[in-house]
């Protein structure tokens, strides 16, 4: 979630309307048009998704564990959002993996400070090697460095620790009794490797080599999910599958890097029917804001347009998510070209997400001017998303 996510942000096209002919909302549209595809005791006993409900907000600020204080979590609290995502290892941190009954314990003591959901956050950057002409400090580290590309084979145990940090993180969702754990896949480490070819190329292996090799890191953690905690929720901050056709290496098309790990996850749940649900965040489809809400509303549509089949072919298992950053005040727009200067405008900007898609995720930075654990900033945030929420609660419809 930095400027660098770039590289994957879309040209925002004006798109036909023709595919919803015949659907009544963009949400019905995403129901699966089989219901063979999705066998109902597979999918239909959905503990995730009774837990969440028909609508749910998530607040992700990167948030670690280590600095989460109670009163932090008691202004929370009084937030309208029904969850957050909290890491306990953040992106460049190394550390060892902490065990279950450490976050178990952590986990427990928050609950006696709110009744807001905490999921577990993890990062798959945590195997990705660095790339040092970035010039990024955090990633200039020896055990980084020591990764060339990404550590598919497990040569340097970088991803023996991811996945030791996944495994932990379901069980300690598991036993705190939260929907799921949020995944993201954003290569923090070294963004040129969103281009296949480029890990391909230090790996000495072919690009689609290296793709098979990301869908299997994708079905460990399929696999893994399904053992450690069933029927959860794998909340993906995004998928990248957007973007088909991303780079084009000797006439073939090839996806950013990230998406083959989503890939590998969906395909090894439909394959052995696990059971698992998987939500698309949107952060490399929808982004962060939009010039207007008309803007936003064709962004919805052709971020339909292109994931159909995909939603066809995973139906039951994929759901899409939105996500939207807020700023308080004209001089902290992190999106300078939208007609929302305040937070207050940006109110029918959410209201559209929430009116489309069940679930959805909001970015709270510095930037924009929101901390949401501040009594002097948080109250005003507040106030906008839960007459949003209301004002969405009431509504019966939905996108056209």
């Amino acid at each position: 979630m930095t400027a660098y996510f770039k590289i994957l942000t879309r040209t925002l096209l004006v798109v036909c309307l023709v595919f919803l002919v015949g659907h009544s909302t963009v949400c019905a549209a995403q129901k699966a048009p089989d219901a063979k595809q999705a066998p109902a005791d597979v999918f239909g006993k959905d503990k995730a998704t009774k837990q969440m409900g028909d609508r749910y907000l998530l607040l992700v600020n990167t948030a670690i564990a280590q600095f989460m204080s109670d009163d932090k979590f008691r202004q929370f609290d009084k937030s309208p959002y029904d969850g957050i995502a909290v890491a306990f290892l953040h992106a460049y941190d190394t550390s060892h993996p902490p065990s279950v009954a450490e976050m178990d314990k952590q986990l427990a003591a928050w609950k006696q400070v709110t009744s807001k959901d905490v999921w577990p956050w993890v990062y798959l950057n945590r195997m990705i090697g660095s790339n040092l002409a970035e010039k990024n400090h955090y990633a200039d580290n020896p055990y980084f460095n020591a990764i060339v590309g990404a550590d598919l084979g497990d040569s340097k145990g970088a991803l023996s620790d991811f996945l030791k940090i996944w495994t932990n993180s379901l069980a300690a969702a598991r036993d705190s009794k939260v929907p799921g754990i949020v995944c993201d896949l954003e290569f923090y480490n070294n963004y040129k490797e969103y281009d296949i070819g480029e890990i391909a190329s230090k790996m000495s292996k072919t690009p689609a080599q290296v793709a098979e090799d990301l869908k299997r890191v994708g079905a460990r953690m399929a696999d893994i999910a399904s053992e450690t905690y069933p029927n959860s929720m794998i909340w993906l901050l995004f998928t990248a599958l957007t973007h088909a056709g991303y780079k084009r290496i000797d006439g073939v098309p090839y996806y950013p890097s990230p998406a083959y790990v989503s890939i590998g996850m969906l395909d090894e749940i439909v394959r052995k029917k696990l059971p698992l649900k998987v939500l698309a965040g949107g952060e490399g489809s929808l982004g962060y804001c939009e010039d207007s809400v008309p803007g936003l509303k064709s962004a919805i549509l052709k971020r339909q347009t292109d994931l159909a089949a995909d939603l066809a072919k995973y139906a039951g298992v994929l759901e899409l998510g939105g996500t939207l950053t807020l700023w308080s005040d004209r001089k902290f727009k992190t999106c300078n070209s939208s007609e929302a200067n305040t937070v207050e405008d940006l109110g029918p900007y959410l209201e559209l997400l929430l009116k489309t898609y069940r679930y959805n995720w909001v970015y709270a930075n510095s930037e924009g001017n929101y901390y949401p654990f501040s009594a002097s900033s948080a109250p005003r945030f507040d106030a906008v998303i839960r007459k949003v929420r209301e004002a969405a609660d009431s509504s019966t419809n939905k996108v056209q």
